[in-house]
């Protein structure tokens, strides 16, 4: 009998997306006869609130960070806010319904806590134990909206999120430690020269990539202009994301630069880029800094937001896979550091290939599959 399991991220072109099309990939490598469904949980269930929400959510960041660190892991905050979460879970599980009706999964993998939320909530509203709830961190942390009693499975990135969700009630057997999943390309040969080659940038010489997310949030023209004030060679490659305006007024920057400089928007080749790169200046999402790590590019995390890029900033300086800079002069003081001391960064690329975790989503595919074709409970 054909196994279907349905995809729940939030916002496409975000990490949770790429997660779950990562596992979603892995899934079907393993057994193509799977039958799966992607969908964005919020935009589906609630287009107009889901678009408020971005702005709001984005208008918080730039005007007032410290609310969201309140906001974002406040055993305070959550208790508040309890019974306005139940509504949005209750009335989000009801518009997800008919896709449930017509789908009939067997499973549902959710690649964000909101989503994971709603499943949790229709599942203790309907009493179904048929269908099996999977929810995938995207994050090195995990906060205390994830733990729900109602999850068949847990994948974390570390044994110290593992922990944090048996603190949450979690039974440690519905738990497993894959990692974040990340796209098998990152695992696949790269040419460097025809990288540098197609990108028309000078082969020979170190390339710093700067990335703001698929937002394309941060200071990314300060840190580009930080950097070009450097007396070392070297190349720029800087990723706009989905951010039209952030490129334009990049683009118009560039041509006043001495360090070439390649502008791209939405790049589909990450994992190219991060093979030339000898430095990756971003902001810590989870996924991004999975695949750096896969891709063993040192980090300079640039200016985190509280809340998760936080959280996310710690383990990655723990393990010394990356450095903190607050201002775009930071940024361009580590890069000078780095050209001039490559054992720091031989040190740091060594680190990130311990810390790495590269088949994330086929071990999540695998235990995934197990759930799918094991004996019912």
């Amino acid at each position: 009998m054909t196994k279907r399991v349905l995809f729940l991220y939030l916002t496409k072109h975000s990490g949770h997306y790429a997660a779950a099309v990562a596992i979603e990939e892995a899934l079907r490598r393993l057994d193509p006869g799977v039958e799966t469904m992607l969908l964005d949980s919020f935009s589906h269930a609630n287009p107009i609130l889901s678009k408020v929400t971005l702005k709001a959510y984005l208008a918080i960041l730039r005007t007032a960070p410290e609310l969201w660190e309140y906001m974002y892991d406040n055993p305070e905050f959550k208790e508040r806010t309890k019974k306005i979460h139940e509504l949005l879970n209750r009335g989000n599980s009801k518009k997800l319904q008919r896709v449930l009706d017509t789908f009939q999964p067997d499973a549902v993998v959710c690649t964000q806590a909101f989503s994971c939320g709603v499943m949790a909530t229709w599942k203790r509203n309907t009493g179904n134990q048929r269908v099996k709830l999977v929810g995938v961190l995207t994050d090195f942390v995990a906060h205390r909206y994830w733990g729900a009693p109602e999850v068949d499975l847990y994948i974390a990135p570390n044994d110290a999120t593992r922990q944090t969700l048996l603190a949450q009630g979690v039974s440690a057997e519905r738990v497993r430690v894959y990692g974040i999943p990340i796209s098998s390309v990152f695992r696949q040969p790269v040419d460097p020269d025809a990288v540098i080659c197609g990108l028309g940038l000078r082969p020979g010489l170190p390339k710093i990539l700067v990335m703001g997310g698929s937002l394309g949030l941060g200071p990314v023209k300060s840190v580009i202009r930080k950097l070009d004030k450097l007396p070392q060679p070297f190349d720029i490659i800087a990723i706009a994301g989905k951010n039209t305006d952030l490129r334009e007024r990049l683009e118009r920057q560039g041509h006043k630069l001495r360090h070439p400089t390649k502008i791209i928007g939405f790049a589909d080749n990450i994992h190219e880029l991060m093979s030339i790169a000898e430095v990756l200046v971003t902001k810590p999402g989870g996924i991004t800094t999975a695949e750096a790590l896969t891709k063993a590019v040192p980090m300079i995390i640039i200016n985190p937001i509280p809340g998760q890029e936080q959280k996310n900033t710690d383990v990655l300086l723990t393990h010394g896979v990356a450095v903190l800079a607050r201002r775009p002069a930071d940024v361009a003081e580590f890069v000078s550091q780095f050209l001039r001391d490559p054992e720091q960064l031989r040190q740091m690329r060594q680190a990130a290939r311990a810390l790495a975790r590269p088949t994330a989503a086929d071990d999540t595919a695998r235990e995934l599959h197990a759930l799918l074709t094991g004996p019912p409970s």
